[in-house]
């Protein structure tokens, strides 16, 4: 990673304009990193695992845009350094569990993330990633599958043939996201947030306003609500990251939609997806409710435990011993353990390892919950105001 390096990214939502069509999603974008930012934090991180590589928050910018068909079409975006891989969360089934239900899926949401890990797509990405982090020093590289959030420095020109022509090779079922009979089911309105809202500073009761982003049409293609449409949002359950890596805790519901024009829509809507960069630490529960999730809070320390037991056991083999024993430090920790042929040594490097992880899941301070500005979030409306809607 370097400046100047080109940057080619995929838009991962359609992009609308007075209730039209004018970037579908898919559309492909040309930028480059203008800036280099230290991140500190992931240095200091890094270096626990004895990794000094001097890390950077790379800064982007787009400049074109490819749309389907190989039209390109020239834009300017604001600088962002939001950069972070994501994933689409949804709402988890609801099941109430005992406690010893709740270490057994703790164990599964484990061996989940390790299946995900070995045969999601990305696998030769994450391998690389897993190789470097095992160096003392390596390269820097923007990981696949990250995701940003840029702003137009100015409207885009796109020719009115381009969008008549995006508008009708798009499916029916994408440009009118509501169900066929709209009457009977809830509403699904996407939307992205107007302001940052973080579990550090929200009080319960505070209101947030989000902008429809796609335009909500019935079974027989009139308006039901338009692209620009507000909603207003309130925290009904605010609580900070506390100390013994406690996260924080946020909660909010749907309670009011602004129409364009003075109309005004009471509403009960609750989060029914989002869009969470590096989501793989975050569940959806079946209300709505974001909250993180630490997969191997129990099993990774008391798995690297073990291993560093090992060189201390009656059977223990220099090389053998040394090399499942060592693994607290990256490469360093294994061509030490095994080159000093010590056991002590070993299992020293081995118990370093297992500390360090008992801090980063135990001992150190929790992360707040934030869900920045411009978050795209999915929201579920209730059926009554589904049919109060399509029937104005």
């Amino acid at each position: 990673m370097k400046l100047g390096q080109p940057v080619e990214a995929i838009l991962a939502h359609p992009v609308y304009a007075d209730n039209r069509l004018v970037l579908p999603e898919g559309a492909r974008l040309q930028g480059s990193v203008v800036s280099l930012e230290a991140d500190r934090d992931l240095r200091n991180d890094a270096r626990l695992n004895a990794d000094f590589t001097p890390y950077h928050r790379p800064t982007v910018t787009f400049a074109s845009v490819t749309l389907p068909d190989g039209t390109k079409i020239p834009l300017s975006t604001m600088p962002s350094s939001d950069g972070a891989p994501a994933i689409h969360l949804t709402p988890a089934a609801n099941k109430r569990s005992s406690l010893v239900a709740m270490g057994v899926e703790s164990v599964k949401g484990w061996i989940s993330s390790t299946k995900d890990a070995l045969f999601s797509p990305g696998l030769g990405d994450r391998m690389v990633q897993l190789f470097y982090r095992q160096l003392p020093y390596h390269p820097e590289r923007i990981q696949e599958g990250t995701m940003w959030t840029c702003e137009l420095r100015e409207p885009v020109p796109v020719p009115e043939t381009t969008a008549n022509a995006v508008n009708a090779v798009l499916p029916a079922g994408h440009a009118m996201p509501v169900s066929q009979n709209s009457e009977n089911k809830n509403l699904q309105l996407h939307a992205y947030l107007d302001q940052e809202l973080s579990s550090a500073d929200a009080k319960v009761g505070e209101r947030f306003q989000a902008t429809v982003a796609e335009p909500v049409f019935g079974s027989d293609h009139s308006l039901i609500v338009p692209q620009g449409a507000l909603l207003v949002g309130r925290i009904t359950r605010a609580k900070p990251a506390k100390s013994f890596h406690r996260d924080g805790k946020l909660r909010f519901d749907f309670r009011q939609l602004q129409i364009p024009g003075g109309t005004q829509e009471q509403i009960v809507g609750s989060l029914n997806g989002m869009d969470a960069k590096g989501g793989t630490s975050l569940k959806m529960d079946s209300e709505g409710g974001v909250q993180s999730q630490q997969p191997g809070k129990v099993i990774a320390p008391l798995i690297l435990t073990v291993l560093a037991s090992r060189p201390l056991s009656d059977d223990w083999s220099a090389q053998g011993g040394a090399a499942v024993g060592s693994n607290g430090m990256g490469l360093i920790g294994r061509v030490v353990g095994i080159t000093a042929a010590s056991r002590n040594l070993a299992a020293g490097i081995g118990f370093y390892g297992a500390g360090v992880s008992v801090y980063r899941r135990w001992l150190r301070h929790g992360k707040d919950l934030t869900f920045p500005k411009d978050n795209r979030i999915d929201i579920e409306v209730s059926e009554r105001l589904g049919r109060q809607l399509s029937q104005r």
